[in-house]
């Protein structure tokens, strides 16, 4: 009986642990919709001339504190960057420079677009 009984309890431990394990990957499947701040606005951003930066046609300066977010929502390093129209979504400081952005994709677009 005791044999049994500890058959059983080895059998719902794996049991468990398979279900844990199965469902780890489906988390990870799952799309994740970006955030984007409230204030943030769309924008063209130029950084093909680092650190010399413009937005839509005017020089700007990137916040020492600045995030560049990719498409995957990873942070970007501006030296990184390649490309000299990037349609984006960013936020300003309080002094004015570029703090927070965002490189968008094409659905994002559309939906800032639309919002707009």
């Amino acid at each position: 009986m005791r044999r049994l009984t500890e058959i059983v309890c080895r059998l719902a431990l794996c049991s468990a642990a398979l279900f844990v394990l199965a469902a780890v990957p489906v988390q990870a499947q799952v799309a994740h919709e970006r955030q984007f701040k409230q204030n943030a606005k769309l924008g063209v951003l130029d950084m093909s001339a680092y650190p010399a930066v413009t937005m839509d046609g005017v020089a700007r300066r990137l916040s020492p504190a600045s995030r560049i977010f990719s498409v995957q929502n990873l942070i970007q390093l501006p030296a990184t960057i390649s490309g000299n129209a990037l349609v984006v979504a960013y936020t300003v400081n309080p002094y004015g420079d570029l703090d927070q952005i965002w490189i968008l994709t094409q659905a994002e677009i559309a939906k800032f677009k639309a919002a707009a």
